[in-house]
């Protein structure tokens, strides 16, 4: 009885001859080692490319407020007797550094400028908030992360072809930047200014006129 001989893949595969080796298992090394290759490039093209953030939400790095824009300010006053809406009319030079809170002023009014005017070379140091037309204030909130602080005042841009003079309404929340609320004619207008805040000024001050 004759038994049928076993068939020896290993050994088949191993007497083909090199040429067919090379016609049909080199061009699949090669298709798949330039996918491999694309992958990694198109992994390497989009971390070089991606908007990655600061790490503040994803904010990117020119939205970032400039500190500048936050100097240190005094200890409420009315915390040991907090009475929430209750205006107070502030002095500038009882600040820790009355020039720092000068230039938060500024430097929100030159961002402005520039973000009008993308043309624009106006630096905070090109503002000036007019001397004895700056009014400071703060109405009392419920714990000092929601005191409001206002300040109006009367400000020149110098380093232009036609300097400019404007009245201006700065606000902040607690410890947050400043911000410009109005500007221009009316600027102390159209509920702008909180009423109370303007009844310790004593009316709408000499810049809302000016």
């Amino acid at each position: 009885m004759e038994v049928p001989a076993r068939v020896d893949i290993a050994g088949e595969r191993s007497a083909r001859p090199v040429g067919l080796l090379g016609t049909r298992e080199l061009p699949l090394i090669a298709v798949v080692a330039a996918f491999l290759v694309a992958v990694l490039l198109g992994v390497g093209i989009g971390y070089a490319t991606a908007d990655r953030g600061t790490g503040l939400g994803g904010t990117a790095a020119a939205d970032v407020p400039v500190p500048e824009l936050s100097p240190a300010q005094r200890p409420a006053p009315w915390t040991a007797n907090r009475v929430p809406g209750a205006a107070n009319q502030m002095l500038v030079t009882a600040e820790p550094d009355p020039a720092a809170l000068r230039l938060a002023l500024q430097w929100a009014v030159a961002d402005q400028l520039k973000a009008a005017n993308s043309a624009s070379k106006v630096t905070a140091q090109n503002v000036t908030v007019v001397k004895n037309m700056l009014y400071f204030g703060a109405v009392e909130g419920v714990d000092a992360a929601h005191d409001v602080y206002w300040a109006i005042g009367r400000i020149e841009v110098g380093g232009t072809a036609t300097p400019t003079a404007d009245t201006y309404v700065w606000r902040r929340v607690g410890a947050a930047p400043w911000t410009i609320v109005s500007h221009g004619p009316g600027a102390c207008g159209n509920n702008n200014v909180p009423a109370g805040m303007l009844a310790v000024f004593g009316g709408p001050p000499q810049p809302c006129g000016a």
